[in-house]
């Protein structure tokens, strides 16, 4: 490293004071500067954020982890499996989401999949649901999980699968949302949802 290079590299500890400014803007300025300039020493600091009481500074960790791509993908695994705080599993979840939507085309690995798989059962509602708007996210890939998300009795979980599977340009997804509309027993709410979906879905043709 040169010495020019030195200078330019920022401060960590200032990032992570920009971090914790109100400013949006700042926020990620700081955490896309960690990502240059101090990828391994600034990832476990952000993820040792995840429990902060701090909402604000708690969201920006969360954001900050999404902008690291796949190399953050096993570490929150291993979090989420160890935490017994739904905050932090919340955060976790939440931080995938934010992964998938900056690398659309980067695959979950099985052990990220599988944690978006048992988020669904958590006893936190936010943990539950969080997951499956990450899994709405991953798009494509989450298919599988969304189509039995939508097929299920959680009202809340099959309008936010149906929401994400009018998004999802596969065949599957169309006959998985005609499928819920036709079954009778579908709740009146999620029949709504599911046709509002379709009329997305038709739409965008």
């Amino acid at each position: 490293m040169t010495s020019q290079q030195q200078v330019e590299r920022p401060d960590l500890d200032a990032l992570f004071a920009d971090l914790a400014h109100p400013n949006p803007h700042l926020q990620t300025q700081a955490y896309l500067a960690m990502v240059d300039h101090w990828p391994n020493e600034s990832m476990p600091r952000l993820i040792s954020l995840l429990d902060q009481p701090d909402v604000s500074l708690r969201r920006a960790a969360v954001r900050g982890l999404g902008a690291f791509g796949a190399t953050a993908l096993q570490p929150l695994a291993e979090l989420f499996e160890a935490s017994t705080d739904g905050t932090v599993r919340a955060s976790c979840v939440k931080a995938y989401a934010q992964i998938a939507s900056n690398y659309p085309d980067q695959t979950f690995s099985p052990a990220s999949m599988a944690v978006l798989e048992k988020a669904l059962s958590d006893d936190s509602p936010v943990v539950s649901q969080s997951a499956v708007m990450a899994l709405g996210q991953v798009g494509v890939q989450a298919l599988p999980l969304l189509i039995q998300i939508c097929k299920g009795d959680n009202i809340a979980h099959v309008q936010s699968a149906a929401m994400a599977l009018a998004e999802i340009p596969d065949p599957s997804a169309e006959a998985c949302l005609r499928e819920v509309l036709a079954d009778s027993s579908t709740d009146p709410l999620c029949r709504q949802m599911v046709e509002a979906s379709l009329g997305r879905l038709e739409s965008s043709r």
